[in-house]
């Protein structure tokens, strides 16, 4: 959650500098604290999978917790949705 927190920020301070169609590189939301992996997504991608309670967007085959499960994708990222 840590990552997805930073994502929030990172969001926040870019949502108005980068053009609609502009991939913008997100900090991977997997469950390993030390990853250094990237999520480049529109900002509306970003938006739509942060909107939803428990969901994540990470590299694809990135680590997750237990009881996590994929719960769609975009392009060659994974949504992942963390239990309760």
């Amino acid at each position: 959650m840590r990552f997805h927190e930073a994502n929030e920020r990172f969001h926040d301070a870019v949502e108005d500098h980068v053009r609609e169609a502009q991939r913008v590189p997100f900090i991977c939301e997997c469950a390993d604290d030390d990853c250094l992996g990237t999520v480049n997504v529109l900002s509306s991608e970003w938006e739509a999978v942060a909107s939803k309670p428990n969901h994540y967007l990470m590299e694809a085959g990135h680590q997750r917790i237990e009881g996590e499960e994929v719960v769609g994708s975009i392009r060659d990222y994974e949504i992942a949705q963390k239990p309760h």
